[in-house]
Formats: structure tokens, sequence, C-alpha cells
């Protein structure tokens, strides 16, 4: 009798299968059934192109399967594959094919702005060489400034060193002429004093002959 149990249970194991992913044939609808025949009432009715998990599989030719939504069944093994429908490869590839022209347009506008950056990178170089020798030039335009202006002062208190000599100048020179302006009218003064004497003494002297 343990024999018998021990046979049963190595079939068992035999046609038990590790759990894995199998696909709905590309059909509208199949039925799962609650057992191994057509005589079993159906449970549900499987889209093709559903993604079930298989349990295990009869030598029947029927496969025990798990729905997304966690019901247990029984369908035909030949209404599985093991790759998805074509229908949904093919939504899957167009999918895909329309995700990559959008990384492609993507890559563009990337590639787009990426050209615009370094030309506004190249730019700005520029800009800054411009400015660097505008900033340079700035300071020795500030050197010569400052050196024109050292000139500029020390030519100015020249011009007022001139001036002053020139005022001195033109002090003494008018003090010189009312010194010989009075000079003069005191010679003439005296003059005029002396000479009428001068002619007196004459005359008398002339008168003792």
């Amino acid at each position: 009798m343990r024999l018998i149990f021990a046979i049963i249970g190595l079939l068992a194991c035999a046609t038990a299968a590790s759990a894995e992913t199998r696909y709905i044939v590309d059909q509208a609808t199949l039925p799962m059934r609650s057992g191994q025949s057509l005589s079993f009432k159906i449970t549900a009715m499987l889209p093709s192109g559903m993604a079930v998990e298989v349990l295990e599989q009869s030598e029947a030719g029927y496969s025990r399967i798990r729905t997304p939504t966690g019901k247990d069944g029984w369908i035909l093994s030949r209404y599985l594959m093991n790759t998805p429908a074509a229908r949904d490869r093919l939504v899957r590839a167009e999918m895909e094919l329309a995700k990559l022209n959008e990384l492609k347009q993507q890559k563009k506008t990337v590639e787009a702005e990426r050209d615009q950056l370094l030309s506004t990178k190249s730019r700005l170089e520029k800009e800054l060489g411009h400015i660097s020798e505008t900033a340079a030039n700035a300071v020795e335009i500030a050197a010569e400034n400052s050196a024109l202006k050292e000139t500029t002062a020390a030519a100015e208190q020249e011009l007022e060193s001139l001036r002053q000599q020139t005022r001195d100048i033109r002090n003494g020179a008018q003090q010189r002429w009312f010194m010989l302006g009075g000079g003069a009218i005191l010679l003439g003064i005296l003059l005029g004093l002396i000479l009428p004497r001068m002619k007196v003494r004459r005359k008398s002297q002339w008168g003792g002959y």
C-alpha cells in the first residue's frame, strides 16, 4: 500500500511543473475550466495574449494555470505559448518604435541645445577676452591719466611761479618808474630853484666888471 502511494507521489511530482509564465494563443477568447476535460465547468474566459502562470501540467494535455487576478483553473496545454501573441508583439514593437523615434527626436533636441551652448560659450569667451583687454587698456589709460595729472599739476605750479615772477617784475618796474618820476620831479624842482640863482649871480658878476 505504501508502495502505491509512493508511486502516485512520484507521478504527481513528475507531472507538476515549476511555476512559469506562458501566454494564451492569439485567438478571441479561450475557456478556463475547473477540471481536465470539457465536461468541467468554465470558470473564466481568457483573452488572447493574457500572461498566465503555469502551476502544473498533466499527461492528459491540460495545464493548471493562475490568472493575473489570482484565479486557478485548467486549460488545454496547446493553447499556451512561450511567447506573447503576434498582435501583442506588434503593439509592443510599435510602442518601442515610437519610443525610439521620441528618443531620436530628444537626441536631436539635445544636440541642437549642445550646439547652441557651445556657440554661447564661444561668444562669452570672446567677450571675456575683449573685457580683459579693455580692462588692461583701462589700467594703462588710468596710469597715463595719473601721469598727465601730475604733469599738469607741475605745469600749473610752474605757470603760477612765472605769473608771480611777472607780477614781481611789474611791481618792481612800477616802483622804479615811480622813483624815476619822483626823482625827475625833484630834479626839476631843484633845477627850478638853482638856475634862477645862478643867473642872478652871473648878472651880478657881469655887472661888476
